[in-house]
Parts: C-alpha cells; structure tokens; sequence
C-alpha cells in the first residue's frame, strides 16, 4: 500500500518507521522541507540500529529504508496514494484546512486519517466536500514501540471503513481498537485523572514530581510516571489535548486543567524535544538522585485507626501480606 504520512515531527516520523518496517511504501511531506530531511535521517538512522541489534534483517532494514519517499510538499498530487496519515498541528483548523487541499489533489478512494488525539472527528471532517472519507487513526509514542491505535469513525464516516482501517492496522503489526468520538477517545480520557491528580499533586506542594513519577512506577506499575509522560508527548501537545477534553464535557471541574502546563508552555517548556519540561535532558542535564533505601524493621506491628471500611480494607490487606496489625486498640510501643 502507498501511504501518504503529512507531519515530520515526533508523531509523523513514528508512524512513517511503523509503516515502512510493515512494508508499505510511505511519502512524508510536511510544510517545512527541512524537516522532512531530518525525519527521513532519523527513520533511517532507527532502521539500521534495528539492524544492529538483529531486530531487523540488513535486507529487510535496507529495503525499508528505500520504501519511504521525501515529499516538496505534503499537497503534491499523487494517484497512487490509498491512505493519507495526517499528524500536524493540534487545531482544528490546521487539519481541515490541510485534509480539504488533499480532498482536491489525491484519487476519491484514498482514505483520509487523522491522527488527532482530541478533536472531534466529526468536527474535522464537517469541512470536506466529502466527510464520509474521514476517519480518525490515533497511534501513541513512540509509535513503533506502542503497539496499538486507536480507530475512530465520525458522525459521516462511510459504512465498513473502521473494519478496514483496523484490518490495516493489525496486518502492519498493531492492534486496533474501534472506539467513540468522544472527547478525548478511549486513552487520553482514561488517563485524564492521572495527569490533573498529578498536576494537582504538584500545585498543593504535596510532592515533587520525582516522587510522584518514582510511586506512579513502584505502586501503579507504570511504566512512566506522568510527569516523565507529559515531557515525552510534550507539554505543548498535553495542554491542547488536556483543554479539548475540558471542553467537550462542558467544563467538569473534575477535569479542570492545571496552571502549570500553560505556564510552561509559554515559557518555551515543552519537554524532551525542547531539552527542558518537567524535567532537563541533554548532556548538562543533573543525574537523578539516587533513591533512598528503605529503612527500619519491616517485622514491627501496624497498627491502624478507624473502623470504617477503609481501615478495615487496608486491615484485612496487610494480614493477608503477613503483616502483624494490632487488633482494634490494641497497642505496641514501637508500632508503625
């Protein structure tokens, strides 16, 4: 398949390596020329790793390699082209204005996706002469490593296309999930608690964010903390996707987003790929300290107050672990 990818920033040249390694050839175009170069160095560069570290074949590397095409412009004609992957810009505009130049100069039977992780389908595809050819396509980053996207069909999209596109997805080496146009999808509405607690956690001064990150890792199991999350997707991305879901439920209070994004964001903050987020990364970035060891007598009593269900959850989970919990007013003087 002849894929046409309009986008060469962090997401556009994720979604180019996914395709080129599951062979489709791939034409990346963005407004800037420079920027295309660079994304088709960098996807060439990961395809040889994968080759040295024996992820990929040399031939198999090569041959990917040779299948992603550098663009002029992302509006060039093409009539080979049977699926459009727009990655752009966050804005509703941006991306209407851009899928209608592509309405004009592809073949009626591309597919036209989106790769937005907030805005209403529905909504972007309202502009086209022909919105049934729409549809969103959601990948995460880094692209080839998250192996999974979300399909989202609009209010137009024709008949039979999610099942399609989703039967693309899997057959390139992802899984596909069918999902709503709703605010913020299935993902980013799910993990919508997690980034304003966090936030919220960091607004209060409750803990700074190595803490937060460092327990939403060794409690949660995840395997970034939100912080680190929002550095890797950038906190100019965040911020969008954080005031679009917002604003689709009509101003929830329990969704209502942090100061703290914006600020940053203004201040030219936007996470790895401007060297500084939450975080500093670069050669002058300092090393993380080192984790303080656990300290103290893991054998002492527990003891706990209250007898609401809580109290008594938490009492019937640490009994289970092997843990001594003094029974109600019990006591010990060196209990925790």
């Amino acid at each position: 398949m002849r894929i046409r990818v309009v986008g060469a920033g962090v997401m556009g040249r994720g979604i180019a390596q996914w395709a080129v390694t599951a062979g489709h050839t791939v034409e990346l175009g963005d407004t800037r020329r420079e920027s295309v170069e660079e994304a088709v160095g960098f996807v060439r560069g990961m395809l040889d790793r994968a080759a040295e570290k024996g992820r990929l074949g040399r031939a198999e590397a090569d041959g990917a390699a040779a299948r992603l095409v550098p663009l002029d412009a992302p509006d060039v004609p093409g009539e080979e082209v049977e699926l459009v992957i727009e990655a752009v810009l966050e804005d509703l505009a941006v991306k209407t204005e851009l899928f209608r130049r592509l309405e004009e100069v592809l073949p009626p039977a591309a597919v036209l996706a989106t790769n937005t992780s907030s805005l209403p389908v529905t909504l972007i595809a309202a502009g086209l002469r022909q919105p049934e050819r729409l549809i969103g396509l959601h990948f995460f980053n880094p692209v080839p490593l998250m192996k999974v996207a979300e399909v989202i069909p609009g209010a137009r999209t024709r008949p039979g296309l999610a099942e399609w596109l989703a039967g693309t997805v899997r057959a390139s080496g992802h899984a596909a999930v069918t999902v709503a146009d709703t605010p913020g999808f299935l993902v980013n509405h799910a993990g919508r608690g997690l980034v304003t607690e966090a936030l919220a956690l960091l607004e209060e001064r409750v803990a700074p964010v190595e803490a937060v990150d460092r327990i939403a890792r060794d409690v949660l199991g995840l395997r970034m903390g939100p912080f680190e999350l929002m550095d890797l997707t950038g906190l100019d991305v965040t911020a969008k996707v954080v005031d679009t879901i917002w604003e689709g439920f009509r101003y929830s209070e329990r969704l209502r987003p942090s100061f703290l994004t914006p600020n940053r964001v203004a201040a030219g903050l936007h996470g790895r790929k401007t060297g500084e987020g939450f975080y500093r990364y670069g050669p002058e970035a300092p090393e993380p300290a080192p984790e303080p060891p656990v300290t103290g007598d893991a054998r002492r009593a527990v003891r706990i107050t209250g007898t609401g269900p809580d109290a008594r959850a938490l009492r019937a989970a640490l009994t289970a672990d092997g843990a001594e919990v003094l029974p109600e007013g019990g006591d010990a003087p060196d209990a925790l």
